[in-house]
């Protein structure tokens, strides 16, 4: 064993104990090649299930900066859209 492995000594249940000799059986893997192979999928299977930002979606997907418009249209939105529907149905 190097400085960077991990002992791991664990307590089963009847029931895991059933399924981890099952496991052994079925694959002829040691316990230690059954316990790696368990961490790896479930850490892929946490690691899959990360929350994504929605920052960092809106970003992937290219909508954010997609569009022009004026700087303020945060705060003058609703000028705005009267300004423009003015025109469009030409209420002056």
């Amino acid at each position: 064993m190097t400085t960077k492995d991990m002992r791991v000594n664990a307590r089963l249940d009847r029931d895991r104990a059933s399924k981890f000799n099952y496991i052994r059986r079925r694959t002829n893997q040691g316990a230690s090649d059954i316990v790696k192979a368990a961490i790896d999928l479930y850490y892929e299977k946490l690691h899959q299930e990360s929350p994504v930002k929605p920052l960092q979606l809106l970003k992937q997907s290219g909508l954010i900066g997609c569009a022009e418009g004026d700087a303020d249209l945060s705060v003058n939105y609703k000028q705005y859209l009267t300004e423009s529907l003015n025109e469009k149905y030409d209420h002056r």
